[in-house]
């Protein structure tokens, strides 16, 4: 291998590094959320809450998040990324019925 051959795969190792550290902080978030959901759950739903709409269940949310990492291994692409919009999808519908103080999440 010459010096470009190796500039070039030391390059490649750093973005993969990077991305599997975005990976990790995204799913840590996640795992994060969902356990303050369960101890939300626990404490009954939350004031001022509609009582037809109390977001998604803890399983369906627990579920998604081990199919994504699940996803991780598999060489499709198009699996991953759709993983990743209904995850967004479900964390939107979660964040409506609960909101962000109640997430841990400051809004300024």
């Amino acid at each position: 291998m010459d010096r470009l051959q190796i500039d070039l795969c030391l390059e490649v190792a750093r973005e993969l590094r990077a991305a599997a550290e975005e990976t990790r902080q995204t799913l840590q978030a996640s795992h994060d959320f969902v356990r303050r959901s369960h101890e939300q759950s626990a404490a009954g739903p939350p004031a001022g809450c509609k009582d037809d709409d109390l977001g998604p269940s803890n399983q369906l949310v627990t579920s998604l998040i081990e199919a994504y990492e699940a996803a991780e291994d598999d060489p499709d692409t198009q699996t991953r990324l759709l993983l990743g919009h209904v995850l967004h999808h479900v964390g939107r519908r979660i964040a409506g019925v609960m909101g962000p103080r109640a997430a841990g999440i400051a809004v300024h």
